[in-house]
């Protein structure tokens, strides 16, 4: 029991230092948790587990803050195995940009590019194909709204409605040209 007290304050000692080394400052698991604190729920509703890390983070703190603070704590459970293969994982997940902030920012930069994509494609579309312009002005959040797993589908669509949208500007330029000359 003590040894698990022991390991878990040398893992949030690790996790500190990484989040720190994120922020360029000392106490980042505290800014990481602020940081996640301040994003509104219509941005992280995409990505998974972001209520269970948050929590898990802040009781993830209150241990370490308690083992650190209390007279006698490192006599008493405080933790669990689990607590600390979470505290790895969630390390790991840091590393490899998976972690719940690293995720907001890739959703955050491939939604800023479908609508920089919707913005060029839609003028570049001609009066007669304003039907297909207002199938496209639809963003990826319209078509799947809640579900993140399928941020890729949604890209492609939208590149499909693009593709299309331009194959259909050139035939309607050959077809005005043919009557035009005819």
């Amino acid at each position: 029991m003590e040894k698990l007290n022991y390991i878990l304050f040398e893992e949030f000692k690790h996790l500190d230092k990484l989040c720190g080394e994120l922020y360029g400052e000392q106490q980042g698991v505290t800014h990481y948790i602020d940081d996640m604190r301040e994003v509104p729920e219509r941005d992280y509703r995409h990505i998974p587990n972001w209520k269970a890390d948050l929590e898990q983070l802040v009781r993830f703190r209150h241990i370490r803050n308690y083992l650190a603070h209390t007279e006698g704590a490192f006599d008493k459970e405080a933790c669990t195995e689990e607590d600390i293969e979470w505290s790895q994982d969630f390390c790991q997940r840091i590393l490899k940009q998976s972690d719940p902030l690293a995720l907001l920012y890739q959703y955050r930069e491939a939604k800023q590019k479908m609508a920089q994509t919707k913005k060029s494609a839609s003028q570049s579309q001609t009066y007669p194909l304003s039907a297909l312009r207002d199938g496209i002005s639809q963003t990826a959040d319209d078509i799947y709204p809640q579900e993140d797993d399928d941020m890729q589908s949604s890209s492609f669509i939208l590149l499909l409605l693009v593709i299309v949208g331009l194959i259909l500007l050139a035939f309607y330029f050959i077809i005005t040209i043919i009557i035009e000359y005819t």
